[in-house]
């Protein structure tokens, strides 16, 4: 196979998977992000926010990095670590990691992968597989109520 093709995804168990006590919840904006942040803080709970596959291609990486600063400086009291899903674009992943993201979803070929791997690990960053979100909020009219439910229902 060519290095230049990009590979179908495919479970990967060598990457790093999400937190086991944390709801994961795929965010699609900032509004989102809040919402699940707001609940994680009222329910003294962990929250793994989820970027929409190939989330990269339509907000870009420095959408993800301006709603990463917010999260850091409005909910640092929250356990919260955001994933944004770089899809197969290994481009996609440098780029994430000038601009600071630390998560990363890559889901290219094996050998764009392998050549990643060390670059992603001298960023202090990890490329982790794609997690089944709990929640998706993309067609939720109160997301912060959808939140709170979810939260208390695994509670």
């Amino acid at each position: 196979m060519s290095d230049n093709v990009i590979a179908l995804p495919r479970h990967r168990p060598s990457a790093k998977s999400t937190r086991r006590d944390a709801l994961v919840v795929r965010v699609h904006g900032w509004k989102h992000v809040a919402a699940a942040l707001t609940s994680a803080r009222e329910a003294s709970r962990a929250v793994t926010l989820l970027a929409p596959p190939g989330s990269t291609y339509t907000g870009g990486v420095g959408f993800w990095a301006a709603i990463e600063r917010r999260r850091q400086e409005l909910f640092a009291d929250v356990d919260a670590e955001l994933i944004v899903d770089c899809d197969g674009a290994p481009g996609h992943v440098m780029a994430a990691l000038r601009v600071g993201l630390k998560h990363l979803i890559f889901d290219g070929n094996d050998a764009a992968r392998t050549r990643l791997t060390d670059i992603v690990a001298k960023h202090g960053a990890s490329l982790r597989q794609r997690p089944a979100a709990a929640l998706d909020l993309i067609h939720e009219k109160d997301p912060l109520r959808a939140c709170r439910q979810r939260m208390a229902a695994q509670a």
